[in-house]
């Protein structure tokens, strides 16, 4: 797992940008910009208004924004996402919700497949 340079808690609310070079990860309630040039993840308990650019988007929790990853958004079981989305590889886990348009970038027609998933 990547190495982590800046959290906002669960308990965090933030009304501005968040901006670092490194890697961000979001538990709280973010208004306005996040932006990276490594990985942004979004934890289930985060609520994200606003745009989000960096170069990896793992999103567990709600945005509502536009999403621009240069390299991969992967949308977990428990996203919700409303905004278009940006990037090269677009991962979408069964569960998720995502409302928008999606655009791959160059590079885009990979295929990456999974496990299947087993009823209970």
């Amino acid at each position: 797992m990547e190495n982590v340079d800046t959290i906002i808690g669960a308990n965090v609310k933030i009304k501005g940008s968040v901006k670092n070079p490194g890697s961000i990860q979001i538990n709280g309630t973010v208004e306005g910009e996040i932006k990276s040039e490594q990985l942004v993840t979004i934890g289930e308990t985060a609520v994200v208004s606003g745009p989000i650019q960096a170069k990896t988007v793992e999103i567990s929790g709600l945005v509502k924004g536009v999403i621009n990853a240069s390299e991969k958004v992967d949308l977990n079981p428990k996203a919700q996402v409303t905004g278009d989305i940006i990037t090269k590889i677009l991962i979408i886990k069964q569960g998720a919700i995502f409302n928008g348009k999606s655009q791959m970038t160059e590079g885009a027609g990979q295929v990456v497949e999974e496990e299947p998933v087993e009823k209970k």
